[in-house]
């Protein structure tokens, strides 16, 4: 599996998502915060998406 800046950006936003989901959670149900989180979250997994086609690519 190689680095490159999408793959980066993916795990980032995951990280952000995950965090905002948490934080929503643990703030009594945050719904605002669940919602950009989830909306990270499908971004996130477009990006992982996008970049499956170039790992299987040979070079």
């Amino acid at each position: 599996m190689g680095a490159n800046p999408t793959q980066a950006q993916g795990v980032a936003l995951f990280l952000v998502a995950f965090t905002l989901i948490s934080a929503g959670l643990a703030a009594d149900i945050n719904y605002l915060y669940l919602l950009i989180g989830l909306a990270l979250l499908a971004a996130s997994l477009g990006l992982f998406l996008k970049c499956k086609p170039w790992e299987h690519s040979e070079d």
